[in-house]
């Protein structure tokens, strides 16, 4: 148990540390911007949660991400290119998925899911806009 909440520990650091780098970003970006290392360590910025009709800390707070955000037929797809191409560190892609929001209403996204690697750990970087 103890080497779990030394791993979360280290995650929360992780991503307070990337925010701080990545905020520019987060801040002046048009699109959904997010930082994804695990289900419970995310960050976004505001155009992501209000595209999923959250805030910020309520979209940081779910432990499921693709339950809880991307419908069930587009999930095996989203975690397909997931584990080939952030966990395999490979190279970015740009993919589209239907979202679901937080009122039950779905909608039609394209993300580039960038790979980066942060203190050893591989970390999906996102920019998501609705496709209208």
């Amino acid at each position: 148990m103890a080497t779990n909440s030394h791993q979360n520990l280290e995650h929360e650091q992780i991503l307070k540390e990337m925010l701080q780098q990545f905020q520019p970003v987060f801040d002046k970006s048009p699109f959904g911007v997010y930082l994804y290392l695990d289900d419970v360590h995310k960050v976004c910025n505001e155009n992501m949660a209000k595209m999923f009709g959250l805030k910020k800390q309520e979209w940081a707070a779910t432990t499921t991400f693709l339950a809880d955000f991307v419908v069930e037929q587009d999930q095996e797809m989203f975690a397909g290119n997931y584990q080939h191409h952030i966990a395999g560190l490979t190279h970015p892609i740009t993919f589209r998925f239907h979202g679901k929001r937080k009122d039950g209403s779905m909608f039609l996204a394209e993300t580039d899911m960038i790979p980066i690697s942060w203190r050893g750990y591989p970390i999906a970087y996102h920019f998501v806009h609705e496709v209208l």
